[in-house]
């Protein structure tokens, strides 16, 4: 059974912001033990059922900030759900604590890129991103045994 799952989420129609799903398709075909993938094109509230039944959870997702892959640690917060049709990582988070009691462990990979525009390919800047998030959430899970999540999910990065 998977105890981690990574969730890569943008739209393949606005070039960079692929970024965090083509992170997970590069994951679904490693195979890695103990780990579950699943790829939106944008975060609803109904990820929060997903999410409750693993320990923790990895968000992935495109950003213009920053030159290398960074990963935040995230918590529950309540309130901060977004609207009835996209919602937050740290909504999800409190959703999935409020609605099922389930707290997993969690954290945002972002993926440097360049731009969002519509019909554009991907920048060799995402790419380049896509690739480090791939080795960097491959080697933490692997380095951690399907990453049970104790204390050092937070250390990831």
């Amino acid at each position: 059974m998977a105890d981690t799952l990574v969730i890569g989420y943008g739209s393949d129609l606005r070039g960079d912001d692929a970024a965090g799903r083509l992170v997970v398709r590069a994951l679904e075909t490693k195979g890695l033990p103990g780990v579950a993938t699943l790829e939106v094109h944008q975060l609803t509230p109904e990820v929060a059922a997903e999410i409750a039944g693993f320990g923790s959870v990895i968000f992935v997702d495109a950003t213009v900030a920053g030159d290398d892959v960074g990963f935040e640690t995230l918590v529950a917060a309540p309130g901060s759900q977004g609207s009835a049709h996209h919602a937050t990582p740290q909504g999800l988070l409190a959703l999935a604590a409020d609605l099922y009691g389930a707290t997993p462990a969690a954290g945002l990979v972002a993926v440097p890129v360049e731009r969002f525009d519509l019909g554009s390919g991907l920048s060799e800047r995402a790419r380049r991103g896509v690739r480090r998030a791939v080795e960097l959430i491959s080697d933490r899970v692997c380095e951690h045994g399907e990453s049970r999540s104790t204390g050092a999910f937070g250390e990831l990065g």
